[in-house]
């Protein structure tokens, strides 16, 4: 049992998000869906497309991570969860400390280190090769053998953090189901390699749209 709301309190939460109107659902898509559209595209490492979203790099609404929250909780299954883990840099920390709140599902956040870091107990590194940043190594603490872990997390594009997250998670004994994104560039092939990595694991996204050119767009699906 976690601490701090309890199961009786995650349940009516959860049941009271997924009781949202239709229309309620619909306007917050459409202000989570315009946050990821319109962006510029800058290109980075060996020409990378990186798009400085209001939830990656800033400033953003707190209503808008609401949103963003309300909706994953909305489509997912949050009810059974033991652990929340996403990544400390960017947006990954922002939405899992949201979903945290409103469940009071604890929360294990991972770092990516270019050399790997000073050992210490019950740290998991797993290698990964992240889009923007290149080849490194992801750090994380505190997952326990037997968990049931979800993975939330601000983009998929490569699919190298994610990827390196469910490693942690599986190196460390422990279960991954669902792994959530707000937005997804479906012209990068994340899906895909998790998919033939981890055939088990769901993934689910909110916004799917296409990095390239000079601006982002929505995909036609």
């Amino acid at each position: 049992m976690i601490e701090g709301v309890g199961h009786h309190n995650r349940l009516s939460t959860i049941q009271e998000i997924k009781s949202l109107s239709p229309e309620a659902v619909l306007e917050k898509t459409q202000r989570v869906r315009e946050s990821f559209i319109g962006i510029p595209i800058h290109k980075g490492l060996d020409g990378y497309p990186y798009s400085p979203f209001p939830l990656t790099d800033g400033p953003i609404h707190p209503t808008l991570v609401e949103d963003m929250a309300d909706l994953l909780i909305y489509h997912g299954n949050f009810e059974g969860a033991d652990l929340l883990v996403s990544e400390g840099d960017r947006g990954g920390g922002l939405l899992a400390q949201a979903i945290g709140s409103k469940t009071g599902i604890p929360i294990a956040l991972a770092n990516w280190h270019k050399e790997i870091p000073v050992d210490m107990p019950d740290v998991i590194i797993v290698e990964a090769k992240v889009g923007f940043s290149g080849s490194g190594h992801v750090v994380i603490r505190g997952i326990q053998s037997g968990q049931k872990v979800i993975v939330v997390d601000d983009l998929l594009s490569t699919g190298g953090t994610v990827g390196a997250l469910i490693g942690a998670i599986i190196k460390a004994g422990a279960t991954v189901e669902q792994a959530f994104f707000v937005g997804e560039k479906i012209n990068m092939g994340g899906r895909d390699r998790i998919a033939k990595r981890f055939p088990d694991v769901r993934v689910t996204s909110l916004v799917k749209f296409i990095a390239e050119g000079e601006f982002t767009t929505e995909a036609n699906e």
